[in-house]
């Protein structure tokens, strides 16, 4: 008869050490991809919404003389406390938001909104001033102005808004990009590459911010919409508007 030698198995210390070892470095290689991971859906999820903007933009052009959205009408600042807040103190996006119909696509997912700060609200559904609510998105106000040459930054009412036709290079001018805090952006002369540079990251340049893996996004005047870097954004034009250089993709012109 044979007999089987029944023995105990344990695992040294120095085993569990090395398995400890293994599962952090494992860890330290998948947890960033995780992240990116997570940050290129929130990235998708934040196209989707300024693809979803462009849409509204080009519906309510189509039923205003071809004439894009103001950047605002009436006076800055709308709190719910107003007597008359369906004819004046309304943003672009309270404009366009019956075509879309949802507050949600105006708030990017990897926006953070220090306070006092907040995703956006309709203008109907606020409860406290609405420059606190601005969402995630900022208008390009660079465009504005007389025969398009650009207007100075602060000119936001957008009064000779300009027409669908006006947009030489719709596909190549910007109309939208991720803001930080307003619901305009003008850039004037002062965005330059040695800002960008020089800022902190994730970088920003005024109000945009790229807040995706060191990308914006950006929707433009056809509609379509991209992720690219606060450099492509800056890109020089090689001509004068209204006496004064401006940037390619913010201005109305072809260069």
């Amino acid at each position: 008869m044979s007999h089987k030698i029944l023995r105990k198995t344990a695992f040294t210390l120095i085993e569990l050490l090395v398995v400890i070892a293994i599962i952090a470095i494992l860890a330290a290689i998948l947890f960033p991809v995780f992240g990116r991971a997570r940050e290129n859906a929130r990235r998708s999820s934040c196209l989707s919404n300024l693809k979803q903007i462009g849409l509204g933009i080009l519906q309510y052009a189509q039923d205003n003389d071809e004439r894009v959205v103001r950047g605002w009408t009436g006076n800055n600042g709308f709190q719910n406390s107003d007597s008359n807040p369906a004819s004046e103190k309304w943003k672009w996006m309270d404009s366009i938001y019956p075509y879309v119909k949802s507050e949600q696509i105006f708030n990017c997912p990897s926006d953070t909104y220090t306070a006092p700060r907040g995703p956006y609200r309709y203008y109907k559904n606020l409860t406290a001033a609405s420059t606190n609510f601005y969402g995630s998105y900022s208008q390009n106000n660079t465009y504005w102005g007389t025969n398009g040459n650009p207007a100075s930054p602060g000119s936001g009412d957008g009064t000779n808004s300009p027409s669908l036709a006006s947009f030489e290079e719709p596909a190549e001018t910007i109309q939208t990009v991720e803001g930080i805090g307003d619901y305009e952006f003008a850039w004037g002369t002062v965005a330059t590459q040695a800002t960008i540079n020089s800022s902190v990251s994730p970088r920003r340049l005024l109000t945009v911010q790229e807040r995706h893996l060191e990308r914006t996004n950006v929707l433009f005047c056809d509609g379509h919409a991209k992720s690219l870097k606060l450099d492509y954004l800056v890109t020089p034009s090689t001509t004068l508007y209204g006496g004064s250089p401006a940037y390619k993709h913010l201005t109305i012109q072809a260069d």
